[in-house]
């Protein structure tokens, strides 16, 4: 994924790329990395799982602010089913 990552950086249009394997990301990092601990296949979260897949992908395109050096790494903080997720959509949640 970094390698693609990059060559479309190159043209001008920025990327995040999201990673359940700390340690591939590493070998070949995008010029920005979000690693969620989930289950390999299931990055965004549970199948269905419409809350915590939308709060994955709001707090992964964060990313574009908080890294500020090629190859940055943030990792999320949820956990497969242990985490309770806020709608970033849902009016009144404060969510910026």
């Amino acid at each position: 994924m970094g390698l693609i990552a990059r060559e479309v950086e190159r043209h001008g249009i920025p990327t995040v790329a999201l990673s359940v394997l700390p340690a591939a990301t590493a070998n070949t990092p995008a010029p920005r990395n979000v690693v969620v601990r989930f289950r390999l296949g299931q990055v965004l979260g549970e199948p269905g799982a419409v809350v915590q897949q939308r709060r994955v992908l709001w707090d992964a395109l964060g990313a574009f602010a908080v890294i500020t050096r090629p190859g940055g790494v943030i990792e999320l903080p949820y956990r497969w089913k242990r985490s309770t997720y806020v709608d970033p959509l849902a009016r009144g949640t404060g969510v910026p």
